[in-house]
């Protein structure tokens, strides 16, 4: 019974720090944390996945709980809106994240067995095989056929010519993955940057209508306390007319 109570504090305790870890983990942090090619190792896309779970999981717990909070007030589709709205930038820094890993870990795939089949082609263009021996004729053909003893080498040379092409086959395609694996994160990091270009015109363009909008405004402002002075003046130097007798 200690044991078992012993237990379920551990597993308690353990999940606590999971919970704390993918509270205190945000998305920002999470795509901050693994840029663009930050990725290089099997150990840290692993990493990079099992945190892509926790904070997809936050995510939509913290989804649930404003949709259920939005419900208790007036105005819930405007609520409802932004809660979406947060939901899918959230997600989308996480599924970059997790898309990097995943390409990380197929192209380590790809290059690990493209290794081994080089080196068992390696092996075997070390190690080719025996030239087989002349089948003896049978007893009743008296005149068997003439041995050519360059049949043995010409085999080998033969077997040798067609495992180094499938070598340099081989290499070829490892040299093309690599390229389209270079080519996928220059496209995301073009991506990236088109996307920080059009968020930083748009506030360019916000900030040139905010200071145009405070221009306009300080303008009329300056013209109405101008007309007020002149108005006082006239209606000051308006002589008033003499009563008659």
């Amino acid at each position: 019974m200690k044991f078992m109570k012993c237990t379920l504090l551990a597993v308690l305790i353990l999940a606590g720090q999971a919970g704390a870890l993918a509270q205190e983990l945000t998305p920002d942090a999470l795509a901050a944390k693994y840029p663009s090619g930050s990725i290089q190792t099997q150990e840290t896309a692993e990493q990079a996945l099992r945190e892509v779970d926790q904070q997809r999981g936050a995510v939509e717990q913290k989804f649930a709980d404003q949709q259920h909070d939005c419900y208790s007030r007036f105005f819930a589709t405007k609520c409802l809106d932004a809660a979406k709205e947060e939901r899918r930038v959230s997600l989308a820094q996480i599924r970059k994240v997790e898309v990097d890993a995943n390409a990380y870990i197929r192209a380590a795939r790809v290059v690990e067995r493209d290794r081994n089949l080089a080196e068992k082609r390696a092996r075997d263009a070390a190690n080719p095989p025996k030239p087989l021996t002349e089948v003896a004729a049978p007893k009743q053909n008296s005149q068997s056929a003439p041995h050519d003893p360059d049949e043995g080498e010409h085999r080998i040379a033969a077997h040798e010519a067609k495992v180094k092409a499938q070598q340099q086959n081989e290499a070829a395609k490892v040299s093309e993955r690599a390229a389209k694996f270079e080519a996928y994160n220059k496209k995301v990091a073009d991506a990236e940057k088109r996307q920080q270009e059009v968020a930083q015109k748009k506030a360019e363009k916000q900030q040139e209508a905010e200071q145009k909008a405070a221009k306009a405004a300080k303008s009329q402002q300056d013209a109405a306390q101008a007309k007020a002075p002149a108005s006082s003046s006239a209606a000051a130097s308006t002589p008033v007319p003499a009563a008659k007798p």
